[in-house]
């Protein structure tokens, strides 16, 4: 089996032309390996989360004033 490693580039039209030279003619596999580009950050996800404004916070709350007044 002969093997080459190549680098081109897909056009705009969606095509992809080799010339290979130093390989005889007949059948061949072709397999592409593409990068993914554009990996998201931690910080750009955050960013992207809906804030919500409550208001001021006025004191701390504790389970003892969400029960005390419920009897």
């Amino acid at each position: 089996m002969l093997v080459k490693k190549l680098k081109a580039r897909i056009g705009e039209d969606k095509k992809l032309l080799i010339h290979v030279t130093d390989m005889p003619p007949g059948e061949v596999e072709i397999i592409i390996l593409k990068k993914e580009e554009g990996s998201i950050t931690r910080n750009e996800i955050l960013s992207k989360l809906p804030r919500h404004r409550a208001g001021k916070i006025l004191k701390s709350l504790h389970r003892g004033d969400i029960y005390t007044g419920a009897r």
